[in-house]
């Protein structure tokens, strides 16, 4: 095994030349050869003996040399040619001498130890009277004077005793062979890889031990058990029939570790075939055993999905059939907290596992929250493919790497619903890790692949990791997430799916506290806004949380008409979004206020208050709640959801200065943004709104350049689609891949008509009369001085100007109006703020937006009056 260690502190550690390495392996060969023969031509007699019996090949200096040898260490005086030869054979394979003083020290422990055990043989009666030749001179035993020290009984020789050995006397044979046994396995751990590594192995297990890994991770040298998932039917093998007890110990054995209790399922087992009509002792020729799982909730369904597999004596022995393999340190998958935003990156220390906690009493109105049971289980599935595969693919990796002189060792595979995440080792200590990030086609094309993304290094982590994609493809279901969610952690939480670790993948909108979301058509994206409001719908009553929906394709977001948590009716009219984004920056504005008056910093505060706080709070400054509009003492979260962001900005460009309004400024005050955008361009998701938007979920997009607009990074356009996702956290720079969850047509249906039984909406009809108002008023921008502009003569005459020729530029209106440069771009970008000009677009100019009615509109709005007679500017430009 080639050692694999860090570093020096100090610069590159201490290596050997070439040629030295040549050297010394052939000088070391020689010694092995020259001791060995030494050894075995040796005889006691050619030591001190004119004519000895035999003459040593190797001489006078080999028989010294076994003489001593043989003397000080018995029999495990042959272990000198065996550790000579074992450096030779390393020097030739390009060992340049790392470590060498720690290896010649494990290589020095390992000779006493062996000979102290050696010396232990006889007392054993394994071998009594073996290899006696070399022994005839030493009375002190096989294992020479050193092992008679070590671990030999007392010698008496002519009625004096020469002692025993030291070990023996303190722990008897039994402990003195442990102690040494032990001493030899740390020789050998320093020859095969140094004290360092040796110490680092040891934190690392002892930490992963106490930290108890959330990660279902299995080493392949050790074989590769089946992650803990919901298994799918498949044709079912026979398998030799058991009895109740023996199934009893083996449920019992495999569920220690879980909330299940192992006689508690064989009694679900006889209660179920009782009302079939079977008896106890047709139970006895077909009992299961069942691997543990966290709750009573997911036994339950898992049992209800074995009724309907048919024959229970299929389904017993179909569950029979799944290996029972331990898994090292991994957790069940319902026990893995989800990955919370807060939480850092690469951290993967686990948190205390949270269960589906109970329904809450309604806090409004009797309001009902939806039951589980409205969402479809999972299917069953099994894991017998999944060993094989990961085994197959690990070679592949390997031997990719190995064409082009990278030598890589997977360590770890985790498997996750559609993705196995390879943990892979650099065995060249000298090797750059950005060398192994631009192999991502050349795997792709030896595994026949697509999918594939290296993450080099691990966050946390000093390996490098992997993501193949699974043969077998395994759904992530709502159900489950939901039945491992605890809603208290969460403000609004929003399901995701699973990551490739299998965790569940659960954000909260209220610390985001705004999101992206972008993909092109078919991957993933309308599913994953389906999940986010089912989550709502789920977890929250409608005095808590209100919509504001935005639909421009007019069909996806229909089905949620009625329902009691809608502000208004889908928008499908993108004047009348525009005016409900604008009616939220005055709610926003409005919230700020109460906010001040009440003294609190964010709307969790308020609304812990209480109405007699808020009153007393209000009175304190000389105000009255009745002479604030739109403000209550409680006020509910406003999440505004658009369907396509593009659509909308195509249709009306100003709905991105709203945007950008709410998204800078209204967490504090409860209202939050989600935008999906199949178009995630640099036009549409441009600087300013990207800045405001920390969180973002990435499927699957045309290219890097749309990658690098929603995620600031490439790789969505390597996903798979149909739900891989790439999901950036808010305050992290680490991309965390998962599969999004899948939400059946059926199940969204099913929570809205359970939503739509417990109340009808109260829609607010205000809404789109104040976001009108606050348009004409100068589309949000809140600006105080608008009326200010309006009753200036020269901004007339400059609009009037603009319109008559469609000429925009501020070079125009100082040569047509007579006014100085720096008035005419004030009027310009005035103009702009109101709604009426667009952005620069380099040579071509502004373009113009609203129509001349609009300006008197506006004028009209602000006290201005119109006369013709007296004023050309208020005649019709176009006339």
């Amino acid at each position: 095994m080639i050692p694999v260690n860090d570093e020096s502190r100090r610069g590159r550690p201490f290596m050997l030349a070439k040629r030295t390495r040549i050297f010394w392996a052939i000088a070391l060969t020689v010694l092995a050869l020259f001791t060995l023969v030494s050894l075995i031509s040796f005889h006691p007699d050619q030591v001190g003996n004119a004519s000895p019996p035999g003459r040593n090949l190797c001489g006078i200096v080999g028989a010294t040399f076994a003489h001593i040898a043989l003397g000080a260490w018995g029999l495990a005086a042959f272990l000198v040619p065996l550790i000579a030869a074992g450096f030779s054979w390393a020097f030739f394979r390009g060992y340049r001498g790392r470590n060498a003083a720690l290896k010649l020290t494990g290589a020095i422990l390992i000779v006493p130890a062996m000979a102290g055990i050696i010396h232990l043989i006889p007392e054993y009666r394994l071998v009594a009277a073996l290899l006696r030749h070399w022994d005839q001179s030493h009375l002190t035993g096989l294992g020479g004077t050193l092992g008679h020290l070590l671990s030999g009984n007392p010698v008496h020789i002519e009625g004096r005793s020469l002692g025993g050995g030291i070990l023996v006397s303190h722990l008897h044979r039994t402990g003195a062979f442990m102690l040494l046994a032990t001493v030899v396995v740390a020789g050998l751990v320093l020859i095969n890889m140094g004290l360092r590594e040796l110490l680092r192995n040891i934190y690392y297990a002892v930490h992963d031990r106490m930290r108890k890994p959330m990660r279902t991770t299995t080493h392949l040298d050790q074989g590769l058990p089946p992650r803990p998932s919901t298994p799918q039917p498949m044709p079912v093998p026979e398998r030799p029939t058991t009895s109740v007890d023996e199934v009893t110990k083996r449920i019992a054995a495999v569920g220690a570790s879980s909330s299940l209790d192992a006689n508690d399922l064989v009694e679900r087992i006889r209660r179920r075939r009782r009302e079939l009509g079977d008896s106890d002792e047709d139970m006895e020729a077909t009992a299961h055993s069942s691997r543990g799982t966290s709750s009573d909730a997911y036994s339950e369904r898992h049992a209800t999905e074995m009724e309907s597999l048919g024959s229970l004596e299929a389904q017993e022995a179909a569950l029979a059939a799944e290996p029972l393999s331990p898994l090292r340190g991994a957790m069940p998958r319902s026990q893995l907290p989800p990955i919370s935003d807060d939480e850092e990156d690469g951290d993967h220390r686990p948190k205390p596992a949270s269960k589906s906690k109970a329904r809450k009493p309604a806090r409004k109105g009797g309001y009902a929250l939806p039951d589980i049971n409205l969402l479809q289980d999972a299917p069953l599935r099994r894991d017998s493919e999944h060993d094989k595969d990961i085994q197959e693919t690990s070679a592949v990796i390997e031997n990719t790497f190995l064409e082009f002189n990278i030598k890589l060792k997977v360590v770890a595979a985790t498997r996750g619903p559609v993705i196995t995440q390879y943990e892979l080792e650099l065995i060249d200590p000298g090797m750059r890790v950005s060398k192994v990030e631009g192999f991502e086609k050349d795997l792709s094309l030896k595994l026949g692949t697509e999918g594939i993304r290296i993450v080099a290094p691990l966050p946390n982590r000093k390996t490098i990791g992997i993501e193949v994609p699974n043969n077998l493809k395994e759904p992530v279901v709502m159900k489950d997430l939901v039945e491992e969610l605890d809603p208290d952690e969460h403000v609004l939480p929003l399901i995701l799916g699973r990551d490739v670790l299998g965790r569940p993948l659960v954000g909260d909108l209220a610390k985001m506290p705004h999101l992206l979301v972008a993909g092109a058509t078919g991957m993933g994206k309308s599913v994953c806004m389906n999940a986010m409001i089912c989550s709502i719908l789920l977890f929250r009553e409608p005095d808590l949380v209100k919509f504001i929906m935005v639909d421009p394709k007019m069909v996806e977001l229909a089905g949620y008409e009625d329902i009691p948590h809608l502000l208004t009716p889908p928008i499908t009219d993108m004047t009348k979004a525009h005016a409900a984004l604008e009616w939220a920056c005055k709610t926003m504005d409005e919230r700020y206020f109460a906010l001040r008056l009440a003294g609190v910093r964010n709307i969790a505060d308020y609304n812990q208050l209480g109405d007699e706080e808020i009153n007393r709070r209000l009175a304190a400054k000389g105000k009255d709640l009745a002479d604030l509009p739109g403000i209550e003492t409680r006020m509910p979260y406003i999440i505004i959801l658009v369907d396509e962001y593009a659509d909308l900005m195509m249709v009306n460009k100003e709905v991105e200065k709203s945007i950008v309004r709410l998204t800078a400024k209204s967490r504090a005050c409860g209202i939050h943004i989600i935008l999906t955008t199949q178009r995630p361009s640099a036009d549409v998701v441009t600087g300013l709104i990207k800045s405001n938007l920390p969180a973002r979920i990435s499927f699957r997009v045309a290219d890097k350049s749309n990658s690098r607009v929603v995620l600031d990074a490439g790789g969505a356009e390597n996903l798979l689609g149909k739900g891989d996702m790439l999901y950036l956290p808010p305050g992290s720079s680490t991309l965390r891949r998962g599969q999004g969850v899948w939400v059946k047509d059926e199940e969204i249906e099913a929570v809205i008509n359970h939503a739509k039984s417990q109340g009808t909406p109260e829609y607010d009809e205000s809404i789109f009369r104040i976001g009108a108002a606050a348009m004409a008023g100068g589309g949000g921008s809140g600006d105080e001085n608008t009326s200010d502009w309006i009753q200036d003569r020269e901004f007339h005459d400059a609009v009037w100007s603009i319109y008559k020729y469609n000429k925009t530029g501020a070079d125009f209106l100082r040569r047509k109006c007579q006014i100085g440069y720096n008035k005419a771009t004030s009027y310009v970008e005035k103009l702009e703020d109101l709604g009426f000009l667009g952005p620069q677009k380099g040579s071509k100019g502004r373009e113009l937006l609203r129509p001349w009615d609009d300006w008197l509109d506006l004028l009209k709005d602000n006290g201005v009056e119109i006369d013709p007679e007296m004023f050309d500017c208020y005649t019709d430009p176009y006339r």
